[in-house]
């Protein structure tokens, strides 16, 4: 048996963990967008849209098709409305999260064909209540809220 040699693992660790921090994951937020920003293009839609068209914007930052994503169809304020609803702990165990006060009517799209910039998706309307994680507004949000949304965390 030949013994193992000193300073291996290390720096294998090393070597995989540069390559999972190079990794840019698909839902990566913009660097020249806040939080508030990123989460209102990736999940505010008062209006709604087809799943194709609404993603390709999304898809467009990361230059890959988004697996699945949810469209809120309320206004930016509305759901920032939820942010001043009593804290809960989220997944991560902060307990930055808020649920909505009523349902709302939504739109899941998941992804059907994976060519990237042609992405195609399948939509599923409903109506449900929803989860948020809040943070302060960071320089370049409104000032006219003082917790704004930052992540979809869950749909009831």
């Amino acid at each position: 048996m030949v013994p193992a040699r000193t300073g291996f693992c290390p720096l294998l660790l090393l070597l995989l963990l540069g390559l999972w921090v190079a990794e840019d994951p698909v839902s990566a937020r913009p660097g020249n967008m806040t939080p508030a920003q990123w989460f209102e293009i990736q999940h505010v839609q008062p209006r709604p849209q087809g799943c194709n068209a609404a993603m390709r914007k999304i898809n467009k930052f990361s230059k890959r098709c988004k697996d699945l994503n949810t469209f809120l169809h309320e206004s930016f304020s509305s759901v920032a409305t939820t942010c001043q609803t009593p804290n809960k702990a989220c997944k991560n165990h902060k307990k930055n999260c808020h649920q909505s006060q009523k349902p709302v009517s939504l739109t899941d799209c998941k992804l059907t064909s994976k060519r990237y910039p042609d992405c195609k998706y399948k939509e599923k309307k409903r109506v449900a209540s929803y989860i948020v994680a809040c943070d302060p507004p960071k320089k370049g949000d409104s000032g006219k809220f003082k917790l704004v949304p930052v992540h979809l965390e869950k749909v009831l």
